[in-house]
């Protein structure tokens, strides 16, 4: 599902909202005024306030669907955290409204008539609204709004004024007016928390705050265990309203060139993607790792150490040498024999993952085929030209600096 997609069903989940809070709203507050139930009546305000609440949701949802421009590069997602921000205003705005109303009733409580329509009122209010929380919450999650799930738990906390309700005015029925006002005012209580969370939550990804601190810690191990990233160096990451937008700092093996910075690009996009829903866009920072000890490659004719007769044939090389080099110095080396050259079929390639099993760094070679080409620089592996002629193995590590760079098969 794309994000517009995403954006849409949120959408139109607010809209039903707001269609159902409009008919509980105006069922409860003629019940309640004609019952004389303090308590209905407070929570049909507070329903009237989720009409509200459902209303700037579905327009913050709206405005999220807008092209971005030049303006606005990246995109007006944002308008749905401000409106998740003004809902919390409005919630907390109603709370200290209603504790008024509470502190004054419960100082002249009044008794309720019309008990049973009443009864019947709040309890259907309270299945209503809590199949409404339901409906929200599986949407504001499957397109994570923050504005959408905030509005969920709002309708969820509804339940349980709806619940106060019932009990205020089973103490009525049971000649305790007084517990009408002192279920306002749990209700007002109620309010005040859901606010204080929501307008937290809101301010605090208004200002590029990632409060999801597992998954950080999940993206770190994963792009950590790719082959080929020695280390991750930072995350960033910040929330604008649906989509999430990234960078992340990392030191690979070897030099960072095109070709390699590519490729472990995907692997680490898809990596984050794991870990953070509706990633919009990564920016990735690949810096070359510094290498205490390199491996060099040669393919060679013979067993004779450094003065081994070098080889241009890649497949067909009877046997490596594998020189351990640190700061342009020799601290040793080893002959390998290269079992693959008897090969019939596919000994390029299986000379290819022989290398780098033997952990190379850097190959030396005249010609290379397009197989174990691309399965040496999928390993990070450096390849460089040999020259036509090469008296001495030590002399051609040291002029390594000075060899020109492969960088697509020669044959």
């Amino acid at each position: 599902m794309t994000v517009r997609e995403k954006l849409l069903l949120g959408a139109e989940a607010s809209r039903n909202s707001t269609f159902v809070l409009v008919f509980l709203a105006v069922l409860k507050g003629i019940v309640g005024f004609y019952s004389g139930s303090a308590a209905l009546i407070a929570d049909a305000v507070h329903t009237s306030l989720d009409i509200f609440t459902s209303l700037a949701v579905w327009v913050g949802l709206k405005l999220s669907l807008k092209h971005s421009g030049e303006k606005f590069p990246y995109g007006y997602y944002k308008s749905e955290n401000l409106v998740a921000l003004f809902v919390s205003i409005l919630i907390l705005l109603s709370g200290v409204q209603l504790v008024r109303q509470a502190l004054a009733s419960i100082k002249s409580p009044a008794g309720v008539e019309l008990q049973g329509l009443a009864l019947v009122t709040a309890i259907f209010s309270v299945v209503a609204i809590y199949a409404l929380s339901r409906y929200k919450a599986r949407i504001g999650k499957q397109i994570d709004s923050q504005a959408l799930i905030a509005d969920a738990m709002h309708s969820y906390t509804d339940v349980f004024s709806s619940l106060v309700v019932v009990v205020a005015i089973i103490g009525s029925m049971m000649g305790m007016p007084w517990l009408d006002s002192v279920g306002v005012l749990v209700i007002s209580l109620m309010i005040f928390r859901l606010g204080i969370g929501i307008a937290r939550d809101s301010a605090l990804t208004l200002m590029d705050a990632w409060l999801d601190e597992d998954s950080v810690t999940g993206i770190r191990q994963a792009v950590a265990n790719i082959q080929g990233v020695n280390s991750v160096e930072d995350i960033k990451l910040r929330k604008s309203g649906l989509v999430v937008f990234g960078e992340i700092e990392v030191e690979i093996e070897g030099e960072a060139d095109l070709n390699r910075v590519e490729i472990l690009s995907g692997d680490i996009e898809k990596a984050v993607k794991k870990e953070v829903k509706n990633l919009e866009h990564l920016v990735i920072n690949a810096k070359p790792g510094k290498m205490a000890v390199v491996t060099v490659a040669i393919p060679v004719m013979s067993r004779d150490g450094l003065h081994s007769k070098p080889t241009g044939h890649f497949g067909r090389a009877p046997y490596y040498i594998f020189v351990e080099v640190e700061n342009n110095i020799i601290k040793g080396w080893v002959i390998e024999e290269n079992v693959s050259a008897s090969l019939e079929r596919k000994k390029g390639v299986k000379t290819a993952e022989f290398l780098k099993n033997k952990n190379t760094n850097v190959l030396i070679v005249r010609d290379i085929g397009g197989g174990p080409f691309h399965v040496l620089r999928d390993g990070f592996v450096k390849i460089l030209k040999m020259p036509d002629v090469v008296e001495d193995l030590e002399q051609l590590v040291w002029d390594i600096p000075e060899l020109d760079v492969i960088t697509s098969p020669t044959e």
